[in-house]
């Protein structure tokens, strides 16, 4: 069985330059040195160690991935999701934002290996943290965007469907807690996640009531087609 988000329906009025740049930063981090041989040992050095954080680590260590799959997936979420919360925030906001995220879900991390003393020395990377809260924000603007989903089931083939973000991310941040509960001394930072995802989502929350942004549209009534943005065709939902 295979569930993977490959995009969203989500127009916006304008092009995401930040977004762009931070994919572009990751991929070239990971290309200058993620396939250097010495790696494990860079990482050491730049990577987050929870029981002896350095200043500059917290900000090196979102822009480093384990590998080509881990890169992938975090980028992958932050091209579909990035691009409309930059639209919304603005460009500078977006970055302050996005760094902001990555450095609370950062020290959610390191406050959650408190209760396991093994994962307090095993030095963390990836942007996830900072891609969490880019998911808790769009949770609260856009609850009612489709993410389009892709599908492979053994019997019933592979296909595409459409999920409200609201149950689609929804659904994620339900597995980080459990996960989180669960995961004693995992290599995966579900406590960063969690972190991210309740800072990001918070942030938007305080800026709509501020009336620093627009609130979320009300969800339209729903109809049985609609015309896709992407070809001339109809195709149901």
């Amino acid at each position: 069985m295979l569930v993977l988000p490959i995009g969203d329906v989500n127009p916006r009025e304008r092009e995401p330059i930040v977004n762009y740049a931070l994919i572009a930063v990751n991929v070239a981090a990971f290309l200058l040195f993620g396939l250097r041989p010495d790696y494990q040992q860079f990482v050491l050095e730049h990577g987050l160690i929870p029981r002896r954080p350095e200043a500059m680590d917290y900000l090196t260590s979102m822009f480093l991935h384990a590998d080509i799959f881990h890169l992938g997936g975090n980028m992958l979420f932050l091209w579909i999701c990035g691009d409309n919360v930059e639209d919304r925030l603005g460009s500078v906001g977006y970055l302050v934002f996005y760094l902001a995220a990555g450095l609370v879900a950062d020290q959610a991390h390191i406050w959650s290996t408190d209760l396991h003393t093994r994962a307090s020395l095993i030095p963390t990377i990836g942007a996830s943290g900072a891609i969490s809260g880019v998911l808790g924000a769009y949770l609260v603007l856009f609850p009612h965007s489709q993410i389009k989903i892709f599908y492979f089931f053994w019997i019933y083939g592979a296909g595409v469907s459409y999920v409200r973000s609201l149950w689609a991310i929804g659904f994620w941040f339900v597995e980080q807690l459990l996960y989180g509960a669960m995961a004693g001394g995992s290599n995966v930072a579900y406590w960063a996640h969690i972190g991210g995802f309740v800072e990001g989502a918070a942030v938007a929350v305080a800026l709509i009531g501020l009336g620093a942004i627009e609130k979320p549209l009300p969800r339209r009534a729903p109809e049985p087609y609609r015309r896709r943005h992407d070809y001339d065709t109809w195709e149901r939902w």
